[in-house]
C-alpha cells in the first residue's frame, strides 16, 4: 500500500567555498525539515546562479535539487534534470555515485528496471571502490527499489546493512529514514509487534532532528501498520495526520500514498462515499507522477470495492489496470492482489467456471501474504457452498480460520492484539451463515462464541489452545444457561442478516434480526433521546418500544419474568443499556428492568467460568478511593464525591475497609493498597475514555506533590495488577469505554477490571450525574450488604430511582450503569 519516498542524504560535503557552501547547507536544512517547495525553489535559483561562475557548485545544487525532487515524486523530473544537454559529471567520486543513484531510483519508479539497475549496479561499484561515505545511501535506494519490486527479505537486508552503516557514521537522519523503512517492511511481512517498535523508534528520531520528511513518513507508515492490524479508527487517524504533514511540506507522493490508505480505512469502517473519492484523488494524483505501485494498488483497491458494490465491469476494469501496472513495476507477489478480484469476478460472472482453478493458482503463489490467504480460503469456502459441495466448503472454511488465528498468534503485544480479530470477523461470520444454512444452528453459535473475547480469555487463561479454535470443543451453552439459572441471549449483528440465539437451560433457539445497518440507526437514535433528558416511558417513546420487539421480543416465551438474563452483545449492542427498553406488558408499557435482572457479558465461554459470588475468605472488604483534589488537573470538583463516600462507607466496619481520598488519592495509591485483598473496590472521581486508544482511559485522581502531571489511573496500568474481587465499581463518567472491538467488546476501564480478574465491575455508558449517583450507589451497598448479588443488587438500585417521583425516574440517570460479568 504505502511505498516509502526515497530518503536519500546529501552526499557532497566540502566547503570550500565559503558563500556557495552555506547556501547549500541552508538548502539542505530547509530540505530535511521538509520545507520542500522553498528548498526545490532555492536550489534551482543557485544552480543557475553558479551554472556559469562555479560548476562544481552547480553540479552540487543540481544533485540536490533532483533529490528534493525524487521527495517529491517528480521521477521525469529527475531523469530530465540529471541529463540535462551539456552536464558532463566525473567519471568517480561522489557526485558520480549521486547522478547514479537517483537516476537508478527515478527509473525504477518508473518501471524502467533495465536501466534502473545498471545505474545503480554502477553507483555500488563506484562506492565500494572508493568506500565512500555515501555507501548508506547507495544501500537504501537498493532496499527501496526491491521494496517497489515485492523483494522484501533483500530490501530488508539492505536495510539493515544501512543502518548500520548509519550508526557508525552516527548519521540520524540516514538512520531514521533506515527505522522507517525496517517498520515498513515488517508491517508489509504482518510482523506488526517490530512494525510499531521501529517506526516509534523512527518518529521519535525524526522529532529529536526536526525531520518532518521523516515524521510524515512514519506516521503513513503507522496508520499502513494498524490498518493490517484492524484497527481502523487509529489507521485513518494516522494517515489524515500524515497527509496534513504532506501538504505542509510539499511532499505529493506522500499526499497520494496518505490519502490513499484514508480511503482503505474509510471503506473498512464502512463510509464506502468517503473512500470512493480518497481512492479517485489519490489515483489522479499518482496518474499525474507515473507512480506504478500506487497507480497499481489504488486501481486494486477500486476493484475490490466495486466487486463489493457489484459493480462488476467496472472492477474488471480496475483489476486489469492494476496486474498491467504491476507487472510493468516487477512487483509480482503484489500482483496477486488483482489476480484474487478478477478471481471473484470469475465467480459471478461466468457461474464458477473458472473461478475455482483461479482461486487456487493465486493461493498457491500467496505462501508469503497470510492475510491474503485467507481470504482466498474463505472465498473458495465461499465458492464451494454456493455449489453445495459441502464437505469441502467446511475444510476451506477451516483452512481460512486457522491461517487468520496462526497470524494472530503472531501479535504478542495485547494492545495490538485487540483490533485484530476484525481481519477474521468475516471469516467467523461466513463459516457461521454456512453451519446456519446446513442446520447446524447451535456450532454456529458455539463458533461465534469462541471467537469472542480472545484477548480477555487469554489473559485470565481460558483461551482455547486450538488453532483454530474448534466449536465442538466449545462450551455446553444449554449447561451454562442451567449453572445460572438464566436465559442468556446472544447477538450477532451481520452487513446483510443479524441472529439472536436464546438460551436456556431446557433449549436453544435461533430468531433472525435485521441488518446491522438498520439496528444501529434505531439504536443510535435512542441513545439520543436518552441523552437529551427525554422520559422515554411517560413519552411512550417509539423507538424504545420496536428496539423491544426486534431485539427481545422474539425470546420473550423463553425469559419468564423474574427471569436473570445475561446478555452478549454485538456491535452498536455494547452501546444500549437493554434495561431501558420498553416491553408492552399486560396493562402498559414499562422499562424491561421491571421484569428481569440483566447483566452484559462478553462471551458464554467467560460465563462458563464466572465464579462462585462469594469472595475468597480473609480478604478485606472495601478498598474506596476517590473525592481527589481537582487543583492544577484541569477538572472540577465533584460537589457530591464526599457525599457518595460517606454513604457507601457506612455499610462497612471501619476495620474492614480503606478509604483513599482527598490529596491521598493518587494514581500510585491503588497499587500501594495491594486492590487484590480486597472483596469491593469503589472510585469515585472523573473518568476519561478514549475512543482512539482505549487503554488511554482513565480514572481522574489527585495530582503527586512530587509529579503534578501524573493525577491518571490508566487502564493499561490497571491490567498490571490481578484482583479476587467480587465487585469493582467506577463511579466515574464514561468507565464502560467509547470503542467497541470486533470480537472483544467495549474496551475501557471496565475490560481492564475484568481483565485484572474481577468477577463483576460496574461501569457507565455516558456522563453521569453527580448528584443522583450517590442515592444509586447507598442502595448498592445496603442490597450487596443484605446478602443480594451484584446484579440483583444493582437492579434494586435502580428501581429505586425509577420509582422516584422526580427527575431522577429518566433512564439518563440510572440507565448509565452497566454491570459486566467477568470469571
Amino acid at each position: 500500500m504505502v511505498l516509502l519516498a526515497a530518503a536519500i542524504l546529501a552526499g557532497c560535503r566540502s566547503s570550500e567555498v565559503a558563500d556557495p557552501a552555506t547556501t547549500w547547507q541552508n538548502i539542505r536544512t530547509d530540505f530535511l525539515h521538509g520545507n520542500l517547495k522553498v528548498a526545490g525553489q532555492k536550489a534551482d535559483e543557485a544552480l543557475r546562479e553558479y551554472s556559469v561562475s562555479n560548476p562544481d557548485w552547480a553540479m552540487r545544487f543540481r544533485l540536490l535539487e533532483a533529490e528534493i525532487l525524487m521527495y517529491q515524486g517528480y521521477r521525469p523530473e529527475v531523469i530530465a534534470l540529471l541529463n540535462s544537454p551539456g552536464v558532463s559529471y566525473p567519471a568517480s567520486g561522489d557526485a558520480a555515485i549521486k547522478r547514479d543513484y537517483l537516476c537508478g531510483l527515478a527509473h525504477a519508479g518508473l518501471g524502467q528496471a533495465q536501466q534502473a539497475d545498471l545505474e545503480l549496479q554502477q553507483a555500488r561499484r563506484l562506492s565500494n571502490a572508493s568506500n565512500s561515505q555515501l555507501n548508506g545511501e547507495v544501500l537504501q535506494t537498493e532496499a527501496l527499489v526491491q521494496i517497489d519490486r515485492g523483494h522484501l527479505t533483500e530490501a530488508e537486508d539492505l536495510s539493515r546493512q544501512s543502518l548500520k552503516i548509519a550508526r557508525a557514521q552516527r548519521d540520524s537522519f540516514l538512520e531514521a529514514t533506515d527505522l522507517t523503512n525496517l517498520g515498513f517492511l515488517a508491517s508489509t511481512q504482518q510482523h506488526y509487534d517490530e512494525a510499531v517498535a521501529l517506526l516509534n523508534q523512527a518518529a521519535d528520531s525524526a522529532t529529536t532532528i526536526q525531520a518532518r520528511l521523516i515524521t510524515q513518513i512514519s506516521l503513513e507508515n503507522m496508520g499502513k501498520a494498524y490498518y493490517d492490524l484492524g484497527d481502523f479508527d487509529k489507521a485513518l487517524s494516522g494517515f489524515k495526520q500524515a497527509e496534513e504533514v504532506g501538504m505542509q511540506i510539499g511532499l505529493t507522493s506522500a499526499q497520494v500514498d496518505s490519502v490513499w490508505g484514508a480511503g482503505s480505512a474509510y471503506y473498512k469502517l464502512g463510509n464506502l462515499e468517503a473512500a470512493t473519492k480518497c481512492f479517485q484523488e489519490a489515483l489522479k494524483g499518482a496518474l499525474s507522477l507515473h507512480s506504478l505501485n500506487e497507480i497499481a494498488g489504488i486501481n486494486m483497491e477500486l476493484a475490490y470495492l466495486l466487486y463489493q458494490e457489484r459493480q462488476f465491469d467496472a472492477a474488471r476494469t480496475h483489476s486489469e489496470e492494476a496486474v498491467r501496472a504491476y507487472r510493468i513495476s516487477g512487483d509480482k507477489e503484489a500482483e496477486l492482489d488483482p489476480l484474487f478480484v478478477q478471481a471473484l469476478l470469475a465467480a459471478q460472472q461466468t457461474k464458477g467456471r473458472d473461478a475455482e482453478r483461479m482461486l487456487i493458482q493465486v493461493h498457491g503463489q500467496a505462501a508469503e501474504s497470510p492475510s491474503l490467504r485467507w481470504e482466498i480460503e474463505d472465498a473458495l469456502a465461499n465458492l464451494y457452498a454456493g455449489k453445495k459441495q459441502t464437505r469441502q466448503a467446511d475444510l476451506w472454511y477451516r483452512k481460512s480460520i486457522r491461517t487468520f488465528e496462526d497470524q494472530r498468534a503472531a501479535v504478542k503485544d495485547v494492545e495490538l492484539r485487540l483490533p485484530f480479530f476484525a481481519n477474521g470477523d468475516t471469516l467467523y461470520r461466513d463459516y457461521a451463515d454456512f453451519l446456519i444454512a446446513s442446520q447446524k444452528q447451535q456450532q454456529a453459535l458455539q463458533l461465534l462464541d469462541v471467537g469472542r473475547a480472545r484477548t480477555l480469555a487469554e489473559a485470565l487463561g481460558q483461551a482455547n489452545e486450538e488453532s483454530p479454535p474448534r466449536p465442538e470443543l466449545a462450551v455446553d451453552v444449554q449447561t451454562v444457561a442451567h449453572r445460572l439459572n438464566a436465559t442468556i441471549l446472544f447477538y450477532s449483528l451481520g452487513s446483510e442478516k443479524s441472529y439472536l440465539w436464546a438460551i436456556t437451560a431446557h433449549g436453544v433457539r435461533l430468531f433472525p434480526l435485521p441488518a446491522r445497518a438498520e439496528i444501529e440507526a434505531h439504536v443510535q437514535v435512542y441513545k439520543k433521546a436518552i441523552l437529551r433528558s427525554s422520559d422515554p416511558l411517560r413519552e411512550a417513546n417509539e423507538t424504545a418500544q420496536g428496539l423491544y420487539e426486534t431485539l427481545v421480543s422474539p425470546a420473550a416465551s423463553m425469559i419468564p419474568k423474574g427471569s436473570r438474563v445475561f446478555i452478549i452483545p454485538d456491535g452498536v449492542l455494547n452501546e444500549l443499556n437493554f434495561e431501558t427498553l420498553l416491553t408492552p406488558g399486560t396493562n402498559s408499557p414499562h422499562y424491561w428492568i421491571e421484569d428481569v435482572t440483566v447483566s452484559n457479558a462478553n462471551s458464554i465461554r467467560m460465563l462458563s467460568r464466572l465464579d462462585s459470588d462469594s469472595s475468597p475468605e480473609g480478604t478485606k472488604q472495601l478498598l474506596l478511593i476517590g473525592n481527589p483534589t481537582a487543583a492544577g488537573t484541569g477538572y472540577d470538583s465533584l460537589v457530591n464525591a464526599f457525599a457518595e463516600i460517606r454513604g457507601i462507607e457506612k455499610h462497612f466496619p471501619a476495620k474492614s475497609m480503606t478509604a483513599v481520598t482527598q490529596s491521598a488519592a493518587v494514581p500510585a495509591a491503588y497499587a500501594e493498597n495491594k486492590p487484590d485483598q480486597f472483596s469491593y473496590i469503589h472510585f469515585v472521581a472523573h473518568g476519561t475514555a478514549s475512543r482512539l486508544d482505549p487503554l488511554d482511559s482513565a480514572v481522574v485522581l489527585s495530582p503527586p506533590p512530587q509529579d503534578p502531571d501524573n493525577f491518571k489511573l490508566y487502564a493499561r496500568d490497571i491490567m498490571r495488577y490481578p484482583l479476587h474481587a467480587r465487585l469493582v465499581t467506577i463511579s466515574a463518567c464514561y468507565g464502560s469505554g467509547l470503542r467497541a472491538y470486533a470480537g472483544e467488546g467495549l474496551v475501557g476501564l471496565s475490560w481492564a477490571f475484568l481483565r485484572a480478574g474481577s468477577h463483576n465491575v460496574i461501569g457507565a455508558l455516558w456522563e453521569i450525574n453527580d448528584a443522583s449517583t450517590p442515592l444509586l450507589m447507598d442502595r448498592l451497598y445496603a442490597e450487596l450488604q443484605a446478602g443480594n448479588r451484584p446484579d440483583a443488587a444493582l437492579r434494586a438500585a435502580k428501581l429505586s430511582l425509577i420509582d422516584s417521583p422526580g427527575v431522577y425516574r429518566k433512564p439518563l440517570y440510572w440507565g448509565g450503569f452497566q454491570l459486566y460479568a467477568g470469571s
